[in-house]
């Protein structure tokens, strides 16, 4: 498994348009990963994303035990691993919701 990489960019969710993507990660070739403590989505393609991804909220995060059939434990309560096809994940922590 990958050594995954930290940063110190705070990620948000806004309440209507999901979660914001960095800019950097906005571009990626085949397919990107997002992995939350409730579960991982899988993006395919090669369009470059919106300023948000609108398929996740608040409701992705949360402590371990307050979340049904939690996936990544390890990212919980509150960041998110952000993975292009071929590279190491960017693990980030996001503002304001655990």
């Amino acid at each position: 498994m990958p050594s995954e990489q930290h940063t110190d960019e705070t990620l948000h969710v806004d309440d209507d348009l999901g979660l914001w993507v960095p800019p950097e990660l906005r571009e990626f070739d085949k397919q990107i990963v997002f992995r939350t403590p409730k579960g991982t989505i899988q993006h395919f393609g090669s369009e470059p994303l919106d300023g948000y991804y609108g398929l996740i909220d608040e409701s992705a995060f949360g402590e371990e035990d307050e979340l049904r059939d939690c996936r990544n434990p390890e990212l919980a309560p509150d960041r998110v691993s952000i993975k292009s096809q071929g590279e190491d994940p960017q693990v980030f922590e996001v503002n304001d919701v655990a």
